[in-house]
Parts: C-alpha cells; sequence; structure tokens
C-alpha cells in the first residue's frame, strides 16, 4: 500500500493557521493581555490516500472438450472378384461317301446244253460287287475355351476419425485492481495555544 498525504496537509495547515489568527484577535478582542492568555485551537482531522491492490477473481482452471476430427477417404472397393467363365464348343462331323466290297470276286461252275442238246460245264468267273456307303465322321473334336472376366471395382467414400476427442485444460489467472481509498491519518483535536505565538 502506498500513502500519498500532500494535499491533504497542506489543507490542515492552512486550518490551523487561520484558527492561530483567529484566536488572537479573540484573546485581544476580549480583553485577555499579557503572557497568561491562552486560545482554544482546534486542529481538524488529516486524511491520505492510500492505493490497495485487490484479487476481483481468482485462479481458475477450466475444462474445454474439443470434438474428434474427421476426414473422408475413398477406397477402392472390389464388387465382383476375377472369374473364368468356361465356352464349350461342339464337335464337328460331316458325312463321308466310301465305295465298299459287297461281294468279293468269285469262280462259280456252271453247267448248261449247248446247241446239240449235249451238258457242258465250266467255269465262270464272277466278279466282285462293290457298293456305296456313307458314314459320318468327326471332323474336330469338342473343346472347351475358357474367357477370363477380370475383377469389378468402385470407389467408396468413409470417414476416418483422424483425432480423438479430448479434454483441454486451461488455467486462467487471478485478476487484480487497484484502487484508491481515503483513510484517517490523525483524529480532529484540540489544544490550547498561547496567544501571541
Amino acid at each position: 500500500m502506498v500513502r500519498s498525504l500532500p494535499s491533504s496537509r497542506i489543507i490542515a495547515a492552512s486550518a490551523f493557521a487561520t484558527t492561530l489568527l483567529l484566536g488572537v484577535s479573540a484573546a485581544e478582542a476580549g480583553g485577555c493581555r499579557g503572557s497568561a492568555c491562552y486560545n482554544l485551537v482546534t486542529a481538524p482531522p488529516v486524511y491520505g490516500t492510500i492505493n490497495e491492490t485487490y484479487q476481483v477473481r481468482p485462479a481458475q482452471t477450466q475444462h474445454r472438450v474439443v470434438p474428434a476430427a474427421y476426414e473422408t477417404v475413398t477406397d477402392n472397393v472390389m464388387i465382383a472378384p476375377e472369374r473364368r467363365i468356361a465356352h464349350r464348343r461342339a464337335a464337328v462331323y460331316d458325312t463321308v461317301t466310301e465305295k465298299v466290297l459287297v461281294a468279293p470276286a468269285t469262280r462259280r461252275w456252271d453247267v448248261t446244253r449247248d446247241a446239240w442238246g449235249n451238258t457242258v460245264g465250266c467255269w465262270v468267273e464272277v466278279p466282285a460287287q462293290y457298293g456305296y456307303q456313307s458314314r459320318r465322321v468327326e471332323v474336330s473334336p469338342a473343346t472347351i475355351e475358357y474367357e477370363m472376366v477380370p475383377a469389378v471395382y468402385t470407389q467408396r467414400q468413409r470417414k476416418v476419425m483422424v483425432r480423438p476427442t479430448e479434454v483441454v485444460r486451461e488455467e486462467i489467472p487471478a485478476a487484480y485492481e487497484t484502487r484508491q481509498r481515503q483513510v484517517l491519518v490523525s483524529p480532529a483535536s484540540q489544544y490550547w495555544s498561547r496567544a501571541g505565538y
């Protein structure tokens, strides 16, 4: 605390001087003369101004909740896997016509009569007999061919947490203010002062 008293002491000194002059005049008017005369002097109270520091707000601790932070990310998602498709191809057939032996060449004994009625026997050559036969033949066999179908992907967005929820502690210092107030330095008083001094 700091005390400052210059203005109040000047006021008190002026009042004291005024009182002395009034006392001397009164003593002379009342007929009191000589060294045995005294005047009653009243001294006013003296006040001073002091500075005081007050705490207007104590130190505090506050907790603030910081919400979680999220970001959107894009992922490639497979919606259909790679697969193999079988394509069956049927066999190819064709018709083939071939000459085949129906009966082989032979020789038979043939008995006949000649122009005179005589019985005549001789060997007769019988040629081979042929025919045509059609049949179905396989030109190319059945096959299986495979087709590879690649996987199918699509893009999907999702939210991911990049920072969790947290509680932040904040310290708020105390607040102070300086105020001035008047205090009594010395109370009012009365005393006798010898007249003429």
